[in-house]
């Protein structure tokens, strides 16, 4: 299939955010098939606690790619950075799509389907120690953004807009001792000053005649010829940004600014760095009059600068270890948030490997090392190398978790069916008991029929990193007319919008790749052409009729529906029909009273058992209202019917992360509201305000509108005049 580059994307003509991909909401409760351990099946016996029947079998089963498919053997050069993704063989030399994949995907729609509980209960210490959803703690930092984000920011680091100054904000060291991390704060050597800033062009003038290793200079020499348009620039913007008026202005000059020194960047070869120096300063004005080597001058501590940021010149100074101040234990919960976000923004992998340029951020690691650190300890401690340090929020993921839905006692059909090893709590003293079920289930791997044909038209680079769940506007519940001022963050209370899930396409879209951009994220995938068949089978041993029911509707789905599996689902691969379903049951009679080897029996009976455990759910734990007219299986089975149009593109793509289109935070419509929401917007009709199409005036061409225009047709004579 031939990949398409989407054209004329209307970045911005929209009110909501865009996203190849949406979120199955929760069920506002848990529901527990089996109350306590001792009613499930045993897995040597015919029936079940009560006597009933209970069936075992196989399902046979054909999976089509309707897109072209990648389900990679993973990466075969270990330690070594993944170049190629190529498609999985298994031990039989074939390609197959392995059970453990199957497997996952079942779970999943399984989950869904039954209302299992994937957090679990808390122990008598507040910790999920069953959920499947990591309960992480985010850090963030937004200087810029104007929303509620940087709002809060601002308020944690006491941050005076006018002064620049942030009130919160200390300075010390941080030092490893035996695993257990400390700060001691650094000298204030004047009240209220616990580091001091020093402009590149000043820090420039200060060493040129001197021989001090280790500094690193974010721009040329040539900046030193336009000092004096430089500090006219930052003289207005501070103006400016003092009294708070015209703020397009404001925009204007930082354009501005970053254009000059665009053309005199040191990008390309800047490092972060941290050197100890020693330095004197003019007390009366707090300005950095020397800097030398260590002993030279009258102070002693560190020089540092964190990552290049096109429009910044500054450079910092931390005065050196007081003595005399108690130091701060770190707790191991926040090193864990920090190490976190050193794995999500790929400074470091899993197996605590910094990358490459990125030691700046790393924690000291040799016992007694120390660097330098900046850190908050206000309502809690927050630390980072930068003055603007990302700091962690005070909620953790799980607290956007419904109380309903993730305190729930008992058993779910899907640990019921795919087995578990698990702490069980009981709620009155909360004292937990180590329990283990085998899995009733098993899953073949799924092999291709037939010759595979690799296709060589979608053979292509791949980066497939995305927003994560950091992108609240994205990830969290919102009010859909919320600005991005009033947009819930992971505070207070919030809630997480869900399950996950992929939008169908029946195109391929080419990514659009920047040069130089995560190069090594980079990697080529070589996907099997569209077309392609695969089949597998699915053991099942002493289900109930509900639990086989809910097994073959998690495959099966609905008559129009599709699963989606491998790699690049965002991009459209991996879209699979689910054909040719067999279900084989076990005669008992035939097995043992006349010891047959052939005693599997073909069963036409697939919506039989579907229907069986949609009514079973429905009488046990809906109070027999039907399953399907709830919410989450609404969103479900739409997302898994829709299948998305080369025309409808525009609407199902990842944003652009450097764009306003990305950073205005839109709220993400839900999957039911979705092509309502679509559908509203492009009937929106121009009235005569141009601020509604900024993005069209932009283009500096004048173009008539008339009242009555859609946006979109609006964009398309701006693009014509263009």
């Amino acid at each position: 299939m031939k990949p398409v580059k989407l054209k004329d994307i209307k970045k911005g003509l929209v009110d909501y955010a865009v996203a190849p991909y949406n979120f199955v909401s929760f069920p506002k409760k848990a529901v527990s098939r089996y109350k306590e351990f001792k009613e499930l099946p045993a897995h040597n016996d015919f029936k079940g606690r009560k006597g009933e029947k209970l069936l075992t079998g196989y399902i046979e089963y054909t999976l089509k790619a309707e897109t072209p498919i990648i389900v990679s053997k993973g990466n075969e050069n270990k330690g070594k950075k993944l170049t190629d993704a190529y498609f999985f063989v298994n031990p039989n030399g074939k390609y197959a799509i392995p059970g453990n994949t199957i497997r996952g995907m079942l779970r999943t729609n399984c989950q869904i389907l039954s209302f299992s509980n994937i957090v679990g209960g808390q122990n008598k210490d507040g910790i999920y120690e069953n959920s499947e959803i990591e309960d992480s703690r985010f850090l963030y930092r937004d200087v810029a953004g104007n929303n509620s984000l940087s709002k809060k920011y601002f308020n944690v680091l006491g941050i005076n807009p006018n002064i620049r100054i942030a009130k919160n904000l200390k300075a010390g060291y941080i030092v490893n001792r035996a695993g257990r991390y400390y700060i001691i704060p650094a000298k204030e050597i004047k009240k209220g000053i616990p580091y001091f800033r020093i402009d590149e062009i000043a820090l420039r003038k200060i060493i040129s005649n001197k021989n001090i290793e280790g500094i690193n200079l974010m721009y040329t020499e040539e900046i030193l010829k336009h000092e004096d348009e430089i500090n006219e620039l930052k003289k207005e913007i501070k103006e400016i940004g003092k009294n708070k008026r015209n703020i397009n202005k404001f925009k204007e000059l930082n354009r501005e600014l970053k254009n000059k020194l665009k053309g005199l960047s040191n990008e390309k070869y800047y490092k972060p760095y941290q050197i100890e120096i020693s330095f004197n300063i003019d007390n009366k004005n707090n300005k950095i009059t020397d800097i030398d080597k260590k002993g030279i001058c009258s102070n002693n501590g560190y020089l540092l600068s964190g990552g290049f940021i096109l429009g910044k010149l500054s450079h910092y100074i931390v005065p050196e270890i007081d003595d005399k101040s108690n130091e701060i234990e770190i707790s191991k919960e926040d090193i864990e948030a920090y190490k976190d976000d050193l794995i999500r923004t790929k400074k470091m992998n899993k197996k605590d490997e910094i990358s490459e340029g990125k030691e700046f951020f790393a924690l000291p690691k040799e016992k007694n090392h120390i660097k330098p650190v900046f850190y908050i300890n206000t309502d809690r401690l927050h630390f980072g190398f930068t003055p603007f340090l990302r700091v962690s929020y005070t909620k953790t993921i799980l607290d956007g978790v419904p109380h309903s839905y993730k305190n729930t006692e008992g058993i779910s059909y899907t640990e019921a069916i795919f087995g578990f090893s698990k702490k069980i709590y009981k709620r009155k003293d909360k004292e937990n008991e180590k329990v283990s079920y085998k899995s009733r289930v098993s899953f073949e791997d799924a092999e291709v029929v037939g010759k595979a044909l690799l296709d060589e038209d979608s053979v292509m680079k791949m980066l497939l990193a995305e927003p994560k769940p950091t992108s609240y506007n994205l990830y969290l519940k919102q009010d859909k007319d919320a600005d991005k001022k009033q947009l819930n963050i992971y505070e207070d209370n919030f809630e997480i919008r869900g399950f996950k899930q992929y939008w169908l396409k029946d195109y391929i879209e080419s990514p659009n790749l920047k040069e130089g951009t995560g190069e090594d994220m980079k990697f080529t995938i070589h996907p099997l052409k569209e077309g392609s068949i695969f089949k597998g089978r699915i053991y099942f041993t002493n289900l109930y009729e509900d639990e086989l029911g809910l097994l073959i509707w998690s495959l099966k789905l609905n008559e129009d529906c599709y699963q989606n599996i491998g790699l690049a689902k965002p991009y459209g691969f991996g879209r699979v029909k689910v054909e040719g379903i067999k279900l084989f049951i076990e005669d008992l009679n035939k097995k043992y009273n006349y010891f047959s080897f052939d005693y599997f029996k073909e069963e036409n009976a697939l919506d039989y058992y579907i229907e069986k455990y949609k009514k079973y759910f429905s009488d046990e734990f809906l109070n027999r209202d039907d399953i399907e007219n709830k919410i989450p299986i609404k969103e479900f089975i739409k997302i898994k019917s829709k299948i998305v149009t080369l025309e409808e593109a525009n609407n199902y793509r990842y944003m652009d992360l450097d764009s306003k289109e990305f950073q205005s935070k839109k709220v993400l419509p839900e999957i039911l509201e979705y092509e309502e929401t679509l559908k509203d917007n492009n009937s929106k009709r121009y009235n005569g305000d141009k601020k509604d199409i900024k993005d069209i005036r932009k283009n500096k061409n004048k173009v008539n509108v008339n009242k009555g225009t859609t946006m979109a047709e609006a964009f398309e004579k701006a693009q014509k005049k263009k």
